[in-house]
């Protein structure tokens, strides 16, 4: 699947609307590690301007999650969190992946 990438610095907003009533998945680099929070507001800001819901997630967290059940308490209490917060955001209209690595947020359309 061919995903196009936009970047945060310089797609405006209309751009990233039209590609959200388009339905499509995109990835939006050039993220600032240290404002990601802000930008993911933003965009879930712009995903229910136009009548959608989202969910948002760090990439790599089942990776995490698999390290921390080595720690019992830890880890479970990660996996009921995780469990309760896909319960909380059910039927998503689009997935946010926060990558704080690369500094991209990959946004995908779920329905």
């Amino acid at each position: 699947m061919d995903i196009s990438v936009y970047s945060n610095k310089t797609t405006p907003d209309s751009k990233i609307i039209a590609l959200l009533e388009a339905h499509e998945s995109f990835v939006i680099d050039d993220v600032d590690r240290i404002n990601m929070s802000e930008s993911v507001t933003a965009l879930e800001k712009l995903i229910e301007s136009c009548g959608m819901k989202c969910r948002v997630y760090t990439k790599g967290r089942v990776a995490t999650l698999a390290a921390e059940l080595a720690v019992p308490v830890v880890g479970w209490a990660a996996a009921v969190a995780m469990g309760v917060h896909n319960l909380a955001t059910w039927n998503p209209d689009y997935e946010i992946g926060k990558n704080m690595l690369t500094g991209t947020l990959t946004v995908k359309y779920k329905k």
